[in-house]
């Protein structure tokens, strides 16, 4: 009867454990994790717009940084910037966390498109699917 008991509390321990570290692994998966940031603007139609903006690096490369911009109005864009391309992001795309958030798929994933032309350096324009243009300037 003791050796059952002990079995258990082994097998209890064992998916406990793997679970603790199936969950550590998706917490710091780089795929899916955006952390907040404090610089950059957001400006739609030239005006400047309150926006939490969050970076993330799916390959823990800095020069394949994607970043997250969620304007106060609603809308989420997603810029790629290897291949300085954006698509349009969904509020149900992510959760918040503590300090950033989580993508519940790659942040990679989706049908990236070329932006507007850009006017100054380090800066996506979009052309929103309100007909308005989003300037986002690192």
């Amino acid at each position: 009867m003791a050796a059952i008991s002990t079995w258990k509390k082994w097998l209890f321990l064992s998916l406990a454990l793997l679970a603790g570290a199936t969950l550590f692994w998706l917490a710091c998966s780089p795929a899916h994790w955006m952390r907040r940031v404090d610089f950059g603007t957001a400006k739609v139609d030239g005006r400047q717009v309150q926006a939490n903006i969050y970076f993330g690096h799916p390959t823990r490369s800095e020069a394949e940084a994607i970043a997250l911009v969620h304007l106060t109005d609603g809308n989420d864009y997603f810029l790629d910037f290897d291949s300085e391309k954006v698509r349009q992001g969904s509020r149900w795309e992510y959760i918040h966390l503590l300090g950033g958030v989580w993508c519940f798929r790659s942040m990679q994933d989706g049908l990236f498109q070329n932006p507007l032309p850009p006017l100054e350096m380090n800066q996506f324009r979009i052309a929103s699917q309100n007909g308005h243009i989003v300037t986002v300037q690192f």
